[in-house]
């Protein structure tokens, strides 16, 4: 199927056309019209100006009583309504921005579907899975990091049986009487 131009690009071509014939058409009748009223315009400025002269000078001092008013006026409109008509500006656009958001959306598969193409369909859950398993690598990394280490320990020998401590059973346990030497302050025994 061959493709030919545009509706836009034919009707941009007629509407040229058009505008050369009229104006080719129209330029002598304009200058003809130009001339005719020439003389009209020339004798209604004559006629009015004196009487916008006498105007302004009658009007001067009213003007000049009304100078602070406007400073005023213009001082207030400066520091108060145009910061708040900015800020509603403001306000208006961030509230406005889901809404020209669906609105461009919506407007570019209009376009698409003009066209006769179909819209690409965004995926988001390879972007959800990804995150997922970032997330799972990482707190396996902060698990294995904080996990405490085993410490080495000595096993402690286990305490022999006790037996009820006399005189005779401590010099035997102590093995004081049988090198020969005894402790300080116990007394020899037999032997």
């Amino acid at each position: 199927m061959l493709r030919h131009k545009p509706d836009v690009e034919i009707t941009k071509d007629r509407l040229a056309d058009t505008w050369e014939t009229t104006r080719d058409a129209l330029a002598p009748r304009l200058s003809a019209a130009r001339e005719v009223v020439i003389p009209y315009v020339d004798s209604a400025t004559a006629r009015v100006t004196p009487v916008l002269e006498e105007a302004r000078v009658r009007l001067t001092p009213a003007v000049e009583r009304f100078g602070p008013a406007v400073d005023t006026a213009r001082e207030r409109l400066r520091n108060d309504v145009v910061p708040a008509v900015i800020a509603a500006a403001e306000t208006a656009r961030e509230t406005s921005a889901p809404a020209r958001a669906e609105a461009k959306d919506r407007a570019a598969a209009a376009l698409l579907a003009l066209r006769g193409d179909r819209p690409q369909r965004v995926r988001r859950w390879p972007t959800a899975v990804a995150c997922l398993l970032a997330g799972a690598a990482a707190g396996v990394a902060a698990g294995i990091i904080r996990r405490p280490q085993p410490t080495q320990t000595t096993p402690t020998p286990f305490p022999g049986p006790q037996h009820a401590k006399t005189d005779g059973d401590a010099t035997a346990a102590t093995g004081a009487g049988t090198n020969g030497s005894s402790s300080p302050g116990s007394s020899p025994g037999p032997g």
